[in-house]
């Protein structure tokens, strides 16, 4: 296995990423979908979230608050219209029900995984299912998620998606 890291390291590899606007656009509508609807998934059982590598725990109305939040630090940032907002909201809500319950498998996925490695004997065939099904939901996630980019993409203009781009390659260096 290559365990190497690419020439420059990773802070050269995100530079050149988003020294492209539409990665750059793509990278942070991914990250920004991610925690948002992993914010959103977790808050339908109450249990915490991570954002930044900390773990974050509060109620339902908490973590839609913070969702809310980053949206409209992203609404300021490209100017957005009213109109965009109210359909970036709806694809938005669409997509966190979409991706809530593939959260809630991939967490009962990973109690599974816990569950075999505390037994006495490990079961390596029953942890190779658990991990292509863990795999085969994360696949469905992908998918989804950048579906809900391209969505959100087609909302803003041009213009817009070039303001979000140059605003996040600024804050990359």
């Amino acid at each position: 296995m290559n365990t190497s890291a690419p020439a420059g390291g990773l802070r050269a590899v995100i530079r050149r990423l988003l020294s492209k606007p539409a990665a750059a656009v793509a990278l942070l509508l991914g990250i920004f979908i991610a925690i948002g609807t992993a914010a959103v998934a977790q808050s339908h059982d109450g249990a915490g979230w991570h954002h930044g590598g900390h773990a974050m725990t509060g109620s339902s109305e908490d973590v839609v608050a913070h969702v809310n939040g980053m949206l409209q630090y992203i609404y300021t940032e490209v100017g957005a219209t009213e109109a965009q907002k109210t359909q970036i909201a709806a694809i938005s809500q669409q997509a966190a029900d979409d991706l809530a319950p593939l959260h809630e498998e991939l967490n009962q996925g990973h109690q599974q995984v816990f569950d075999l490695l505390t037994q006495d004997r490990i079961d390596r065939a029953a942890l190779e299912t658990a991990r292509a099904a863990h795999m085969s939901v994360a696949e469905q996630a992908s998918r989804r998620v950048t579906e809900f980019v391209a969505d959100v993409a087609e909302v803003l203009t041009p213009a817009q998606r070039k303001a979000l781009a140059d605003h996040l390659s600024r804050h990359a260096s």
